[in-house]
């Protein structure tokens, strides 16, 4: 099986960046791009919902939470919508200098190379999104 590992550093706190993978409100608000109005649900318990939905890019992501430990990590069993196969996706959230998050994102269980490949952009796009909701790396904006 094939995995990526794709990492950023985040100008906020471990506790509000759990807050951002873990509240749907907030979720909705950076996981994609703004032009696909995405929406979100977050169940965070043991086998709840971890959805993020786009109608205008016909997207949706269908997890499931496989195991969490606030506020450092959360295991989905990650689906898309429409296929069957489905993957692993651990987010790892740990303390960094100046207050800062590092975020570590290790997605697995790919059936092959290219389909991991396809979703190396998604990850480091994604997490672009939330550096930059939080005013870019730390350090940069003081």
């Amino acid at each position: 099986m094939h995995e990526l590992t794709e990492e950023a550093l985040v100008a906020a706190s471990v506790d509000v960046v759990w807050r951002e993978f873990t509240l749907a409100d907030l979720l909705a608000e950076w996981f994609w791009p703004p032009r696909f109005e995405s929406t979100a649900v977050v169940e965070l318990r043991e086998l709840g919902r971890w959805e993020v939905r786009s109608v205008p890019a016909d997207l949706a992501v269908e997890a499931t939470v496989l195991t969490f430990e606030a506020p450092r990590t959360l295991r989905l069993a990650w689906r898309w919508a429409g296929e069957e196969h489905a993957t692993d996706v651990e987010i790892d959230l740990r303390p960094a200098a100046d207050a800062a998050t590092r975020v570590i994102v290790r997605h697995s269980g790919f059936t092959s190379g290219e389909e991991r490949d396809q979703h190396v952009d998604g990850w480091s796009s994604c997490l672009q999104r939330l550096v930059d909701r939080h005013g870019g790396p730390p350090g940069e904006h003081l």
